[in-house]
């Protein structure tokens, strides 16, 4: 029998902004990511949060947002709308950043709220395709 031997865990930060509740009829409009350590056996290393980080800011996918939900990240939906990443462009540099960073190592997103972050997240990655 072989035995497979446990690849260690990479930890990626991630932290999304959205205009609305959930995705779909709400957007992502911007998120962020960053290696927060590896886990290798019984032992964790911090990683520099600024050494390996990715940065993007969407275009809204709808019409519809929550003025109050918009208001939370700062950003200028009028902007996003003019020059935000195309979703599936950025979902797909995403995945390459992700693949790069965790070469050898199974990659684990934590987030807080996790259910928020990955629910858009991982709606994202599954919808988007680059255009």
């Amino acid at each position: 029998m072989t035995v497979r031997s446990a690849r260690p865990s990479l930890y990626i930060s991630v932290d999304i902004e959205a205009d609305g509740p959930i995705p779909g009829p709400y957007s992502m409009i911007s998120f962020g990511a960053a290696v927060a350590g590896r886990q290798d056996g019984a032992s964790y290393t911090a990683a520099d949060p600024e050494q390996d980080t990715f940065y993007r800011e969407l275009r809204p996918i709808s019409e519809a947002y929550v003025p109050e939900a918009l208001a939370v990240s700062g950003l200028d939906r009028d902007r996003l709308l003019r020059e935000g990443a195309e979703p599936g462009v950025a979902m797909a540099e995403f995945r390459a950043w992700v693949r790069e960073v965790s070469a050898g190592a199974q990659p684990v997103m934590c987030a807080y709220p996790a259910s928020f972050d990955w629910t858009f997240l991982y709606w994202y990655l599954l919808t988007s395709s680059p255009s």
